[in-house]
């Protein structure tokens, strides 16, 4: 079977591209094509997500400095996409985040859209992304977001079928699109995150890619109120801009910036808790850290609610402000979570094994032409509690 495999860009390993390389792994015997707007993964990265697989790519591959300014190209993300025009293909497959279902195709190709979120722009975190935009306030700004969204909701239109990431998004695609979808969550690497039983260490932790949204500056200023707890910061982006310099005179935080998987692992398994304050659709790093056994702070929003069980994986806190981080972590510190076991059986919901075969039975589902038939359904915690 010959598939066309479509993503907005590859330019980080993050949980978009983790959801591409489960796919190729499930695709692995179809002749699979993938394309993207733009492509610069190294050679690690594109081994172990792109499985060495050439991606066919816009005029954006060519753009200097493209990796740290990609986002700024966005009014013209639909009109580069779109010149992709796929043809010749048995099934066309798009994982989506930004405009990657905008290509164009023959209609009575099967065209299926794992959709991690509406554009988040636009939708709803408009009012988010307009506050801390240049133009946001003003009327050129604000037609532009009328445009998108019209072409957003037209291309949604040429999607046979929706996957979302959680419920969560699942509802966000039906406001936006008026669509509706099937619930496959995400692959997570529960085989890597290992197990640990030991006795947590001193720190909190907070990882992931450091860009606004993922409101790490919110969680300095947090522990910078409380100078008596140690937070350990791991990751690195364009958001950390001022880091350096909020840092300085407070030695109960660490900044180690870009560290290996095994290094990561290594400090999810000793941290006390790790530390989740984004607004997220899935949050991929919040499941890998509760398979190691460890409990997590994050905000009552979105995937979290659907991942974290309050009270026997972690403690989720209501609101993005310094005051609810704090609220959180005096929580845990009273109220330790220490039962490792059921804390990885919740995070086993989620296995990178467990996507491969709803995703696949899914695909097969529509290649027969029942693709309404559900597919398994999640377990729950109390689900393992025998296992």
């Amino acid at each position: 079977m010959k598939v066309a495999l479509v993503q907005d860009w590859f330019n980080a390993n993050g949980g978009a591209e983790k959801v591409v390389a489960e796919m190729l792994e499930a695709l692995s015997e179809d002749d699979v094509t993938l394309y993207a707007l733009f492509d610069k993964f190294g050679p690690d990265a594109r081994q172990s997500v792109l499985k060495g697989k050439r991606v066919r790519v816009s005029a954006l591959q060519y753009v200097p400095f493209i990796r740290s300014i990609y986002r700024y190209f966005l009014p013209v993300m639909p009109w580069l996409m779109g010149r992709f025009n796929l043809r010749g293909y048995d099934l066309i497959v798009s994982t989506s985040h930004a405009v990657a279902k905008g290509f164009r195709a023959d209609p009575s190709i099967p065209n299926i859209c794992y959709c991690h979120t509406p554009l988040r722009p636009i939708w709803d975190m408009y009012d988010d992304y307009a506050a801390t935009h240049t133009l946001g306030g003003s009327f050129l700004y604000r037609n532009f977001v009328q445009w998108l969204r019209r072409w957003d909701v037209a291309t949604a239109g040429r999607v046979h079928h929706f996957i979302a990431n959680s419920k969560h998004i699942q509802q966000r695609i039906q406001r936006s699109y008026g669509r509706d979808s099937v619930v496959i969550y995400p692959p997570v690497r529960t085989g890597m995150f290992e197990l640990c039983t030991t006795p947590r260490q001193d720190f909190y932790m907070c990882p992931g890619r450091f860009v606004p949204y993922k409101k790490i500056d919110m969680v300095i200023r947090a522990f910078q109120r409380m100078p008596d707890k140690r937070l350990v910061l791991i990751g690195e982006g364009w958001g950390a801009a001022g880091f350096d310099e909020m840092l300085r005179g407070y030695p109960n935080i660490e900044w180690l910036g870009y560290r290996n998987d095994a290094e990561v692992i290594s400090y999810m398994q000793q941290a006390r808790a790790c530390i989740f304050a984004a607004k997220e659709d899935f949050g991929i790093m919040c499941v890998e850290t509760q398979a190691c056994g460890t409990p997590v702070l994050a905000l009552d929003y979105g995937g979290y609610k659907e991942t974290v069980v309050d009270g026997v994986t972690g403690y989720l806190f209501p609101e993005q402000t310094e005051d609810a981080v704090i609220a959180a972590v005096r929580k845990m510190d009273e109220q330790p979570l220490t039962d490792h076991y059921a804390i990885r059986r919740n995070a086993l919901r989620f296995s990178d094994d467990r996507f491969r075969e709803e995703f696949t039975t899914f695909i097969s589902k529509v290649l027969n032409g029942t693709p309404d038939a559900p597919v398994q359904q999640q377990e729950t915690l109390s689900t393992f509690d025998n296992h």
